[in-house]
């Protein structure tokens, strides 16, 4: 997706706001412009305010919070007969590798994705747990890139100086370091990219790749079968926020193509109060279904103008920006009956995903009281792949290794978390399920497990 400016105020308060669907795959761009921000209930932070903190706060442009080390001990990849090397390349020791996690957690939205660095203190928590990389542990080195996009490669430049590779990292404008990590060749295990120039960028290989110049259609396929006298009477809003304009353009193009016919297209404001008049328009114009690309307090609000109207179109789909408490908190009953698709497994059902405990499990045990969410999903997914492809390196640990086991990785799903990427490609995968909010709680409607992965990834216009 293109980079997207805040410009404003108002747009600072909503921030990081769009949806899935584009190539950040909705919540990706999404999550940069403004929505599914689920840390304002998310638990303490992980500065000073725990005893265990073990180094200063979030600082200035580029600074970094608690660099932490091995948090427990276990067997898994002991130092091998031969040892190991010690300091193979940058970052490294005998003992340790240090992994840098650049996200926003100040800014115009105060830990928009804290869950990143927790995620990852998790990860790193996990693997030392189970005897690190061949004798090394692992180290978190904490850097905030303060949603913007000059403190980003600060962030970015201290974490291609101090640390062998970038993991978990999760950024609103991660353009800001694109250049600087291709130059000076440092590893990029992002959870997930926001911006064209990282996405594309050679040293990256993020737990959720999303390209720039494709659609998952199949989201928009299940509609489609389901409802399909309902899209041809389809309604698509979006705010007047760079990225979340380019977002429905790509979305209006692929469904289209798909055989939706829209009948009524309309830009609101960031934060606009009244969704009365767009309620209105959409009722005059006949239609039946309607998806929106914003932050989910946009969606509360247009749901809620829909429930005092009386009027709800035949189907209502969301993205993953709508999979938060706080929406169904704010929505009420006027969510329910509501569709959300989404490419991760659910929280709801965690009972039956061994690696969902996982996350959930070591994330409580370095940040207690912390609320998992999309972002820190993927963060600790990308710690994951870091362990399985250090691990296949051997040893002998470089950056160049390191590369070179990623670009054999071609389904990596985190053992269930999330439906199955192609990450030496970086191609997303085509597939997602689908929620319906049914009294205000989320509730799983296709497929009976799983994902759905009959779509395909739709080449786009470059908007």
């Amino acid at each position: 997706m293109k980079r997207r400016s805040i410009g404003c105020v108002a747009l600072a308060v909503v921030f990081i706001a769009t949806a899935c669907g584009a190539r950040l795959t909705t919540v990706q761009r999404d999550a940069a412009l403004g929505g599914l921000v689920n840390n304002n209930a998310a638990g303490p932070s992980l500065g000073p305010q725990t005893s265990t903190s073990t180094g200063p706060g979030v600082g200035p442009a580029g600074s970094s919070g608690p660099v932490i080390g091995p948090s427990a001990s276990g067997s898994g990849a002991p130092l091998p007969a031969g040892g190991n090397g010690g300091a193979t390349d940058i970052g490294i020791t005998g003992s340790a590798i240090t992994l840098a996690t650049v996200a926003d957690v100040s800014g115009v939205q105060p830990g928009i994705f804290r869950s990143a660095w927790q995620a990852m203190q998790a990860a790193a928590a996990y693997i030392n747990s189970s005897g690190g990389i061949y004798g090394r542990s692992i180290k978190n080195l904490l850097l905030d890139s303060q949603a913007d996009s000059t403190a980003n490669r600060a962030a970015v430049q201290q974490a291609c100086d101090q640390s062998f590779a970038q993991v978990g990292s999760m950024s609103a404008f991660d353009d800001g370091g694109a250049t600087v990590g291709q130059q000076c060749g440092i590893p990029d295990i992002s959870a997930i990219t926001v911006n064209r120039p990282r996405s594309l960028a050679s040293n990256v290989y993020p737990a959720s790749p999303n390209g720039p110049t494709y659609i998952n259609t199949s989201w928009g396929l299940y509609i489609k079968q389901k409802y399909p006298e309902a899209i041809k009477h389809s309604a698509m809003l979006w705010l007047n926020a760079g990225a979340t304009a380019q977002n429905s353009r790509q979305r209006v193009y692929a469904l289209t193509q798909l055989g939706y016919n829209f009948v009524y297209k309309a830009e609101t404001g960031v934060l606009e109060p009244n969704y009365q008049p767009y309620v209105n328009a959409m009722q005059k114009a006949g239609v039946q279904f309607v998806n929106m690309v914003a932050d989910y307090q946009s969606i509360v609000r247009l749901e809620k103008a829909m429930e005092q109207q009386g009027w709800f179109p035949t189907v209502r789909v969301w993205d993953s920006v709508a999979y938060s408490k706080n929406f169904l908190k704010l929505a009420g009953t006027s969510g329910n009956g509501a569709l959300v698709f989404m490419n991760t497994a659910m929280f709801e059902e965690a009972s039956s995903n061994p690696e969902l405990q996982l996350y959930e499990t070591w994330l409580q045990r370095v940040a207690p009281g912390a609320v998992p969410d999309y972002f820190g999903l993927y963060a600790w997914s990308a710690g994951r792949l870091f362990q399985k492809a250090a691990l296949a390196a051997g040893p002998r640990l470089t950056r160049k290794a390191l590369f070179a086991q990623l670009k054999q990785i071609h389904s990596w799903s985190d053992y269930g978390l999330h439906v199955t990427q192609d990450i030496g490609n970086k191609r997303e995968a085509n597939c997602t399920l689908y929620m319906e909010i049914r009294n205000q709680q989320f509730a799983r409607i296709f497929p009976s497990s799983g994902w759905s992965c009959s779509g395909s990834l739709m080449p786009t216009p470059n908007y």
